[in-house]
């Protein structure tokens, strides 16, 4: 069997004020279709946060639905969904029921993950265990982990669930942390391996800041104080773990343990990530061999570092990035006017500007300044001084002496 696992696609992201959904397009419906027939892949691993935010413009929503009824209805390749931290679980999971009978599976409560799905293709027969995005609260009452909360929705899973729904709340706190994200994730792997039938390949799909994940700049925080944080040991048993929230392609611990990425670069602190689709061909005895596919962006995210002369005259340059989304790191220690506008006649997608040189360099000692004691001449000339690093020279100086006469005059 073959899978491809992708996540995080955003689908909505503003980047800068303007909007990434041409660029989204531009490679989920030319690349990634592209792969999925020429890699002849049987499955999709989406491993959360299709979009990038719980209510999405109507853009994104609409490059969804084409995306999931071009794969029904003309490629039919199954897709397996988990929601992430930016989707709005209820709203991924609307028509869910309907959309599963056309090979559309998607995961966005916890209390619809409580099983694994069995996936058969013409190569035999795969587990498929979905952990979407969730708080542990919410994943111990679909566990049945909370005594104050009624009892999981699915009730053909209750049988092979744990059996502490009698245990009173305080039990249950004594036994479990129900706000630990580690200790929730353990328990609900557990509950879906536990299902998995003797001897069949076993993937999981989840949405989770894993410990020892490189951070590449754009992810959201899942909590405060760092305590979302799971082990990778939580999904040690499954015969590959696909993972969605970081967006720098990583394995964490093992190959079979793996984030793939996000398809784009969404900050310039992921300028140096290279993105890709992860493919993953298993056996079926879930021996697992994995390749990528590099992403091949409509346009680049850079950081471009110099002087802003330079950056302005530097012909091989333009050409390179006249489309890109730059980032202009200026090492000028004088003020520029009108910067941005000059920049964006070459670079035209410029989105910012940061004055590197000027935040580089230390601030004179202004605490010997008597400041009370120095007449306007005299502030003038040590502001001059604090700029420019050194004093008006002979000429400058009597120019603002004639200035400064020509004022007195005039009031």
């Amino acid at each position: 069997m073959r899978f491809l696992h992708t996540a995080d696609w955003h689908l909505g992201r503003i980047f800068y004020g303007q909007y990434l959904t041409d660029d989204q397009a531009h490679v989920l419906e030319h690349q990634f279709f592209t792969i999925l027939k020429e890699e002849k892949i049987d499955g999709i691993l989406l491993a959360g946060d299709v979009f990038d935010r719980a209510v999405p413009p109507i853009e994104a929503i609409e490059l969804w639905d084409s995306i999931i009824t071009r794969l029904a209805m003309d490629y039919k390749v199954p897709l397996f969904v988990v929601s992430g931290n930016h989707d709005g679980a209820e709203r991924l999971e609307v028509g869910r029921s309907m959309l599963s009978r056309s090979g559309i599976h998607i995961w966005g409560s916890p209390h619809h993950a409580l099983q694994p799905f069995e996936f058969e293709s013409s190569d035999g027969k795969v587990a498929i265990c979905p952990m979407p995005f969730s708080e542990p609260r919410r994943i111990g009452d679909a566990l049945g982990l909370s005594a104050s909360e009624s009892k999981p929705v699915d009730t053909e899973a209750e049988d092979s669930l744990f059996s502490y729904v009698e245990s009173d709340e305080q039990e249950l706190e004594s036994i479990f942390n129900l706000h630990n994200y580690d200790q929730m994730y353990q328990a609900w792997s557990d509950c879906l391996y536990q299902q998995v039938p003797k001897g069949m390949p076993s993937i999981a799909i989840s949405h989770a800041f894993v410990m020892g994940g490189e951070v590449g700049g754009s992810e959201r925080t899942l909590s405060v104080g760092g305590s979302e944080q799971v082990s990778p040991h939580v999904f040690k048993n499954f015969h590959y773990t696909a993972l969605g929230h970081l967006h720098g392609p990583q394995r964490m611990g093992a190959d079979h343990i793996r984030y793939s990425g996000s398809p784009l670069k969404y900050s310039f602190d992921e300028q140096g990530q290279k993105k890709s689709f992860t493919i993953i061909d298993m056996d079926t005895k879930g021996n697992i061999d994995i390749s990528t596919i590099p992403v091949e962006a409509k346009r680049d995210v850079v950081i471009l570092e110099g002087h802003f002369e330079d950056l302005l005259n530097n012909k091989a340059l333009q050409t390179k990035h006249k489309d890109d989304y730059v980032q202009a790191r200026l090492l000028d220690t004088m003020p520029i006017m009108d910067g941005m506008a000059k920049l964006r006649q070459v670079y035209h997608r410029c989105m910012t500007i940061e004055l590197a040189g000027r935040i580089a360099t230390p601030v004179a000692d202004m605490g010997d300044a008597v400041f009370k004691e120095l007449n306007e001449r005299q502030l003038f000339n040590q502001f001059v001084e604090t700029v420019w690093k050194e004093p008006l020279t002979e000429a400058e100086q009597s120019y603002i002496d004639s200035v400064w006469d020509r004022i007195i005059k005039e009031d």
